[in-house]
């Protein structure tokens, strides 16, 4: 199954407690991990901003084996299309996406309920 994991899922904080999951979830099954290029530049702006290096990012990318995931001119028209408001347009790019994958997205956040199905959003 691919899953795409959600800015809100790897922030710091909760980098550790969602990494055992990935692991576990990884080793069970055929799992691969991807995040969006707007997910990747959210961590980054955040870790940068802060002052904070964003090792423990980078390793965590490269540890799970997650891949990035460009964006694609489809994409934004599929966003697009599902007409989000101004404060949903990044969790819209992110969906459309994951529905081009036909990827769940774990999430801390259930706005992505507006954009998916139910059982393409796993909310932690």
């Amino acid at each position: 199954m691919k899953i795409f994991l959600d800015t809100s899922l790897l922030s710091d904080a909760h980098l550790l407690t969602i990494s055992r999951e990935l692991v576990n979830s990884q080793q069970s099954g055929n799992n691969t991990f991807h995040i969006s290029t707007i997910t990747h530049f959210q961590l980054m702006w955040g870790y940068l901003t802060a002052g904070i290096p964003p090792d423990r990012y980078a390793a965590f990318l490269n540890k799970i084996q997650i891949e990035v995931i460009p964006l694609t001119k489809t994409d934004a028209e599929n966003a697009a299309n599902l007409k989000p408001s101004k404060t949903d347009l990044l969790d819209a790019l992110i969906a459309a996406s994951a529905k081009r994958y036909n990827a769940t997205v774990w999430t801390r956040d259930k706005d992505f309920l507006k954009f998916l199905p139910q059982n393409k959003v796993r909310i932690f």
